[in-house]
């Protein structure tokens, strides 16, 4: 009966985590100081981040950059597309509008508001790009950088790709051992419509503790047979 109940703590405790996902931040480990360069105009046009979305964790309310120390101004947009392990794939999930980044000594957090966006669990990469919005003269901007084990899930990947957007979706992107000082604001999936009058709901944590509990019956099988034996 010991292995049994072992392995139904250990769903019950899968389950739990699956079912829970806090913001991503690493900035809080950034020095301030420690940086990735150079992202701008007119070459290295995308600078971004890859991350995992878990299951039961859909709700995205910001992401952004610790970016600064530009040579002059540039305009960017955020942009989310899916990440098949090597490159953006499908079409755009989301896009900001313009921002204007303004020529500095210093950081600051680059922020992309996404209110009432939501993305399902899976693989995606997050960024920075001036590739549709290139009318300045050529600069450079330098992102905030921490070690590849701030945020284990993903990596910092970035484009030479100027002003061609089909390079997000048409070939590998390069990446760096490191992660972005970056933030991407979730929150845990709002609940299902409820359901109609005398239908009993099922949430994702019932179907997962459901799961938990055939599994721990099977294994209980098992363990009858092996002792009968």
């Amino acid at each position: 009966m010991t292995v049994v109940y072992r392995c139904t703590v250990l769903l019950l405790l899968i389950a739990g985590s699956l079912m829970s996902q806090g913001p991503i931040n690493t900035i809080p480990v950034w020095d301030g100081a420690e940086f990735i360069a150079s992202f701008g105009v007119p070459d290295t046009a995308t600078y971004g981040q890859t991350i995992n979305i878990a299951p039961g964790t859909a709700a995205i309310s910001s992401f952004g950059f610790e970016m600064g120390n530009c040579t002059a101004s540039v305009s960017l947009r955020g942009e989310i597309y899916a990440w098949d392990g090597t490159k953006a794939t499908g079409s755009s999930l989301f896009e900001s509008p313009v921002t204007v980044v303004n020529a500095s000594n210093s950081f600051q957090l680059v922020l992309f508001s996404t209110p009432g966006f939501s993305l399902p669990p899976g693989n995606y990469v997050l960024f920075a790009t001036t590739s549709r919005d290139q009318s300045e003269a050529p600069a450079g901007c330098q992102y905030g950088s921490v070690d590849d084990t701030a945020y284990p899930a993903g990596l910092h990947v970035y484009l030479n790709n100027g002003t061609d957007v089909s390079q997000w979706t048409s070939g590998a992107w390069p990446s760096l051992p490191l992660d972005l000082a970056f933030q991407v604001n979730l929150a845990p999936a709002p609940p299902p419509p409820a359901p109609p009058a005398g239908v009993p709901a099922a949430s994702p944590a019932t179907l997962l503790l459901g799961f938990a509990g055939v599994i721990a019956l099977g294994l209980l099988g098992l363990y009858r047979l092996r002792t009968a034996g």
